[in-house]
């Protein structure tokens, strides 16, 4: 049976970074490939006084993520466009909403998503809403939802929020090559050694991953639910 797979998350770039090696497995599995990027991811790194480069920069990373959405062979990709790091209280119901929509659009079996022990907040809201839009009630029931890992974040974080603790692993032998081609496409986002976002850092992320599971690379989650229907 193909699988119907949805991806959540806050900014372009986080789902390549997350889950980048297991998407690719997906496609090649003929598996149907949906993303949804609730919050812009740029304008934060501007004052008011920088809008215009703001702009560029966000249309830039959504040049990147549909750029990537097309190698990944992706059925849809849609942009909430919410401020990064600047989201209300007030806001978190309209978002929940939007996403809960597309959950009842797409109706997929797995979805991808963020850790609640990020040290960005825009990745622990995401998660929220997206617990939020998927409690199982009725008929709406999502079988499998896993959180990702967020290298710069993730490793981050510190005791009240939680941490990372992975438990369900995915063999990227074969992908890890092509994922670090992906995040290279996110030109502003790649960094330079020590960086945590430098290829050879998501590199040797993906080895420490592998030698956890018995495999050259890996990619590492937490199950958050799994139904068994």
């Amino acid at each position: 049976m193909k699988e119907k797979i949805l991806v959540i998350c806050a900014h372009p770039d986080d789902e390549v970074l997350g889950c980048g090696g297991s998407l690719l497995k997906h496609r090649d599995n003929k598996n149907e490939i949906n993303l949804v990027f609730v919050f812009e991811g740029s304008s934060a790194r501007y004052d008011s006084f920088n809008k215009i480069k703001a702009t560029k920069d966000i249309q830039k990373r959504e040049e990147a993520a549909k750029k990537i959405s097309k190698i990944l062979k992706a059925k849809s990709i849609s942009f909430l466009n919410y401020p990064n790091l600047r989201s209300k209280n007030s806001q978190l119901l309209d978002i929940t909403k939007k996403i809960e929509k597309k959950i009842n659009e797409i109706n997929p079996n797995i979805i991808y998503t963020h850790s609640n022990s990020d040290l960005n907040r825009d990745h622990r809201l995401c998660m929220e809403m997206v617990m939020t839009a998927t409690r199982p009630v009725l008929k709406k029931k999502i079988r499998t939802i896993l959180s990702f890992e967020i290298p710069s974040s993730s490793e981050w974080s510190y005791s009240s929020f939680g941490c990372f603790t992975p438990n369900y692993f995915e063999n990227i032998d074969y992908y890890v090559k092509e994922k670090i081609k992906l995040m290279k496409i996110y030109k502003s986002e790649i960094k330079k050694i020590p960086h945590p976002r430098s290829a050879e850092n998501i590199l040797s992320q993906s080895r420490i991953a592998g030698s956890q599971c018995g495999f050259s690379h890996a990619e590492r989650f937490q199950i958050i639910r799994i139904i068994n229907q």
